[in-house]
């Protein structure tokens, strides 16, 4: 199997990783064709033969473009939290490894943030009791909607912020949330 790197979240995709978190893809990697990273999910595109990962050189990493990196952190280990207890929650097999799949995504997508922003530790916010969405189609629904709000905030914030880097970044990150979308949709 050929070697390959994330340039966004950094994890080298080998023989034992490249089929994490397949319930939360579209498509399949195989030993033969990577398609993304099973880790952050990003598309071919940010993957290479060369270890190589964005980075903020230290004069971008503003107070401003800190706090919107700090709110993409919280933003993401919120939904990586309710993908944890949403999946515990799930009568239908599917549905709850789909979840576990997409919280591991979702703490992978905070971690990118963490380090762009040279955050030291993850946060921890305070737990939500999720047991009133006692049924699939309401966790399904509330997951479409963590999933837009968080397309959202990546468009928003991609256009405003002045650094190539956290375009490429935040692009890269909004698309595979936009995958999720369909992958929720189809459930």
């Amino acid at each position: 199997m050929q070697k390959l790197f994330c340039n966004i979240c950094g994890i080298e995709i080998n023989e034992r990783n490249y089929n994490l978190n397949k319930e939360a893809f579209l498509d399949k990697n195989t030993t033969d064709s990577i398609k993304f990273c099973p880790i952050c999910g990003a598309p071919i595109k940010y993957l290479s033969e060369e270890k190589f990962i964005y980075r903020l050189e230290e004069k971008e990493l503003n107070g401003e473009v800190f706090k919107i990196l700090d709110h993409a952190v919280k933003l993401e280990v919120f939904n990586g939290d309710f993908y944890k207890k949403a999946s515990e929650l799930a009568k239908n097999e599917k549905v709850s490894k789909l979840f576990k799949a997409l919280a591991n995504i979702e703490y992978g997508h905070a971690m990118v943030h963490k380090n762009l922003a040279r955050i030291r530790e993850m946060p921890k916010l305070t737990k939500i009791n999720y047991d009133k969405y006692d049924n699939d189609s309401i966790l399904l629904e509330m997951a479409q909607k963590r999933e837009e709000h968080a397309v959202n905030y990546y468009n928003k914030y991609g256009k405003d912020i002045n650094s190539k880097t956290l375009h490429i970044v935040f692009e890269a990150l909004k698309n595979v949330e936009i995958d999720h979308i369909h992958i929720i949709n189809e459930k």
